[in-house]
């Protein structure tokens, strides 16, 4: 067992606190290479981190080139520094965008959509951008199979009837349309979100399945657990009242 008192402890990112956290290395293995003659160096150092909040484990490589030589200004004395950057990555990889804390309402509502709706997290945090646009289209079609539309029918057809059945509004309809769009354009058209584009895309898909199947259930819960209005007393049970 390694003494405590000897433990290498670095800041890492926690898969489950976050950034900047503290971790003790538990592994560690450098490689590094020199080139006298042409003057430059490199050195990556893998280490096993075991976060000291939570006490996760998670992997962290950290990479520093000679080349890569930056600069940075004193804001005291007002004069410029070198520094040599460290590139800094993880595994499992930082998560890009978490799910809401209401998904597990969606497991409950239907267990298949829970997972088609964590297949998106799973591929954006991945950097599988193209399979996470395809997954929220997927989503939406698997949600509006659960409203009663006929699955074998085109999105545009989907998104009609949900329209014509009152689910949705027409301001809704036309943001679901560019949702679907997108989904088939990274299906079938080659085509690469940017990560502000697949931000918007999860955006409405979350906006939709909450309001659907979160918002509306928890307002039909509020409803019941509010008290009715007082009644208004009829003419006649006022002027008995008076007398």
């Amino acid at each position: 067992m390694s003494d405590p008192q000897k433990t290498e402890i670095v800041k890492g990112h926690c898969p489950d606190c976050g950034p900047d956290r503290f971790a003790d290395v538990v592994g560690h293995h450098v490689s590094r290479f020199d080139d006298d003659e042409a003057g430059i160096w490199g050195q990556t150092d893998y280490r096993i981190l075991q976060c000291r909040g939570c006490g996760r484990a998670y992997f962290q490589i950290d990479e520093v080139f000679s080349e890569d030589v930056d600069h940075v200004q004193d804001p005291h004395t007002g004069e410029w520094e070198q520094y040599l950057p460290h590139k800094l990555s993880y595994w499992p990889s930082p998560s890009k965008r978490e799910r809401p804390d209401w998904a597990f309402e969606l497991d409950v509502t239907d267990s298949e959509l829970g997972t088609l709706f964590g297949d998106i997290y799973g591929a954006l945090n991945a950097d599988l951008r193209v399979p996470a646009a395809i997954a929220a289209r997927t989503v939406f079609d698997r949600a509006s199979e659960l409203l009663g539309i006929d699955p074998a029918i085109t999105f545009a057809e989907k998104l009609d009837e949900l329209a014509d059945a009152g689910k949705i509004s027409t301001d809704e309809k036309g943001t679901l349309e560019v949702l679907t769009d997108a989904g088939s354009a990274a299906a079938h058209r080659g085509w690469r979100p940017k990560p502000r584009e697949l931000e918007t895309m999860i955006s409405i898909i979350e906006a939709f399945l909450h309001r659907t199947f979160v918002l509306g259930e928890a307002a039909r819960e509020l409803r019941a657990k509010i008290p009715p209005k007082a009644k208004r007393k009829t003419k006649k049970a006022k002027a008995k009242s008076t007398t």
